[in-house]
């Protein structure tokens, strides 16, 4: 279950970037960027390893992974280097994957 003071949208005064470059406009958005920070999300290098990974993950890492899926594929769509298109779109459905493990071990 997610925290639901983190869903505000009030605009915040200052954008806040990380250090991957993610950005928060909000203070929901600000509470994202916590919980992103605070769940390292590895490279998979199969549908097995994302599984595996997933399937440990609690409900709110869970929902982290989600808004991180959801990002990385609105990235891998708005990507012109096709390289780089296919790589963001492959850890997407690799998270995806592991998304799909979580949930079905809860």
């Amino acid at each position: 279950m997610t925290n639901p003071s983190s869903k505000s949208k009030d605009p915040l005064d200052t954008w806040l970037v990380d250090i991957a470059g993610n950005i928060a406009v909000s203070s929901g958005g600000v509470g994202l960027l916590a919980r992103i920070k605070n769940l390292p999300v590895p490279v998979f290098a199969s549908t097995e390893h994302a599984i595996e990974w997933g399937s440990h993950l609690n409900a709110q890492q869970h929902a982290t992974l989600l808004d991180i899926q959801r990002t990385s594929s609105n990235a891998a769509r708005g990507e012109r280097n096709l390289q780089q298109m296919v790589n963001l779109a492959t850890q997407s459905q690799l998270m995806r994957e592991a998304a799909e493990a979580s949930s079905q071990a809860s």
